[in-house]
């Protein structure tokens, strides 16, 4: 059987836990025989793919002909490049997206079967244990060597409320924003944990790397840290409680409830996201939009 071959080309808007679920699952394809050129609109480092080349680094004629000539299959990940319509002009295209706000632009994929609403194929999401984010420090530390570090990520309204509760705590506070590289290398240094008001796919994405290290999250019931988590993986948090409840949740996270929950959500993480899963079933729908019969 002639080997599987596909173009990847990951866009910008890519947030770094995001790009390291791609990364995984990258190596995991490669690992089982498909041919993989891979291509990063941003850095490479995080993705770390075997034989991945940087967009900015390739001359427009270089650009061109991989737009314009190579692979007959490819796969977008993130925003759409303004050249992307010439690559769907001459070849088949697969495209997962992390914003509601950007329209799909070849066959959809999502990383949440919770969030399959009919006409997407859901593709397992792939995590790997990772000891830090490229720090520099160890990717543990003894309880009471650094002070504790609670990291709100995604929509919220109460951020003054959470600094003022966590300082009372004698905890800090940072919100993650659309995080950086070095601003993801908390998750594995001390000791930190998550608040999510917001649920959403990329979210509980987040969430599971984090668990990976250690990283416990408190965020609302929902189906889709429900999946990703588990559902004793989190521990349950309303956004409208007042200012007392939301103290006792963030007591509950940083004790051993929450060491609790982020063992068990390493546990399901581990057991249910492996990388040769969402591998396969890439694979699989590459074989079929390819004319092959998927295994």
């Amino acid at each position: 059987m002639a080997k599987i071959e596909c173009c990847w080309y990951i866009g910008e808007s890519l947030l770094p836990w995001e790009a390291s679920v791609a990364g995984t699952l990258a190596r995991a394809l490669i690992r089982s025989g498909t041919v993989l050129h891979a291509y990063s609109g941003s850095g490479t480092d995080l993705l770390n793919i075997p034989g991945l080349l940087s967009w900015r680094s390739m001359h427009t004629i270089e650009r061109a002909a991989a737009a314009g000539t190579r692979g007959r299959l490819w796969h977008l990940w993130g925003t759409p490049p303004f050249w992307w319509g010439l690559v769907r002009l001459r070849a088949r295209t697969v495209h997962t997206r992390f914003s509601l706000k950007t329209e799909w632009k070849g066959h959809p994929t999502v990383f949440s079967a919770t969030e399959c609403s009919g006409g997407e194929t859901y593709i397992p999401p792939a995590f790997e244990v990772k000891v830090n984010w490229g720090g520099e420090g160890p990717g543990e530390t003894s309880p009471g060597d650094e002070s504790l570090l609670c990291l709100l990520a995604g929509e919220t309204s109460g951020e003054n409320d959470y600094s003022s509760l966590l300082g009372s705590m004698g905890a800090d506070f940072r919100l993650l924003g659309r995080a950086s590289e070095e601003t993801m290398q908390l998750l594995s240094l001390g000791r930190t944990m998550l608040l999510i008001e917001n649920p959403v796919p990329s979210l509980a994405l987040l969430s599971a790397n984090g668990a990976l290290m250690g990283v416990p999250t408190a965020a609302p019931r929902s189906p889709v840290m429900d999946e990703l988590l588990g559902k004793e993986g989190y521990v349950y948090l309303d956004p409208s409680a007042g200012a007392d409840e939301k103290r006792w949740v963030l007591t509950r996270l940083a004790g051993e409830e929450g060491r609790a929950a982020s063992a068990a959500a390493r546990r399901h993480v581990s057991e249910q996201f492996t990388p040769e899963k969402g591998a396969k079933k890439l694979e699989n729908l590459y074989i079929s939009l390819s004319g092959g019969d998927a295994r």
